[in-house]
């Protein structure tokens, strides 16, 4: 989507929601491994069709078995991953980048210990001023819009979030610093040993930002996702369920495993594989 079209859907009244415009495609697949398989396949054959790809990624349990792939098959010299350029989702903040609990410790343990890419890069959870680099991060984003693909997870509960996108981020917002809701701060604080330590904010990638990729593929294994994939594929479109936004995007996929995608068996633009 170009910028000027999300502008457009933000000045009107969302009082009732907007008026959704696509159906995205929803796959569901036999077992979460097969998802992993999807993931991994869509962005490796980007790659492969334009080595210099530019990639938003995301972190958490959902994608973890993508990223094992892409490695796997970088090892084998499937595809090389040098020219690429990589933007994450978000990152917690307040965050040391040494912390195990941190974003880029994660994808320097998933992905980037293992492969080399063109230019990594991940909000600083350690920067005196997070507005400030909000301002930073979006002026880099910018300069490569619009993004080739961009992989989604969902979020945990009724947040329905993309990225840290809580419930009541607009469609035109961008890259800034926000305060995450309740259900996340208790889902994600189980991945911390000491669960008191995990903040409860983050730098995070807006709704703007990630409607502007070329393509998006949702991801979402587990019976915990069930109920926003439902809410972001049959509610309203609007800024209390954010990932009901991507139905205004013409090239989005949801990726579901059977748990996820239980509730869209008579789905219109389902199918199995």
């Amino acid at each position: 989507m170009k910028r000027a079209e999300i502008l457009q859907y933000a000045n009107q009244d969302q009082h009732e929601g907007l008026s959704p415009k696509y159906d995205p495609e929803v796959i569901i697949f036999k077992t979460p491994q097969t998802v992993d398989d999807y993931a991994a396949t869509q962005a490796i054959e980007q790659i492969q069709a334009d080595p210099s790809s530019v990639l938003i990624l995301p972190t958490g349990n959902t994608p973890v078995g993508m990223y094992q792939r892409i490695v796997r098959s970088h090892r084998y010299g499937i595809v090389d991953l040098s020219q690429a350029i990589t933007f994450n989702l978000d990152e917690y903040h307040p965050m040391p980048k040494a912390d195990l609990n941190s974003y880029a410790s994660y994808m320097r343990r998933n992905l980037f210990d293992h492969v080399s890419v063109s230019a990594w890069n991940i909000p600083d959870g350690e920067a005196p001023d997070p507005e400030a680099e909000a301002g930073r991060f979006q002026q880099l984003l910018d300069r490569f819009q619009p993004v080739d693909l961009a992989i989604l997870g969902i979020g945990p509960g009724t947040t329905c979030h993309l990225g840290f996108n809580e419930k009541g981020s607009p469609v035109d917002s961008g890259v800034r610093h926000v305060a995450l809701d309740p259900q996340t701060i208790a889902e994600n604080s189980k991945l911390f040993d000491n669960p008191e330590e995990i903040p409860g904010a983050a730098l995070t990638l807006g709704i703007a930002d990630i409607l502007q990729a070329k393509r998006i593929i949702l991801l979402a294994k587990g019976r915990s996702k069930a109920w926003g994939i439902n809410r972001a594929l049959r509610g309203s479109v609007s800024s209390e369920a954010p990932a009901s936004f991507l139905r205004l995007h013409p090239n989005v996929t949801f990726a579901l495993d059977q748990d996820a995608g239980e509730y869209l068996r008579h789905f219109k633009s389902t199918t199995y594989k």
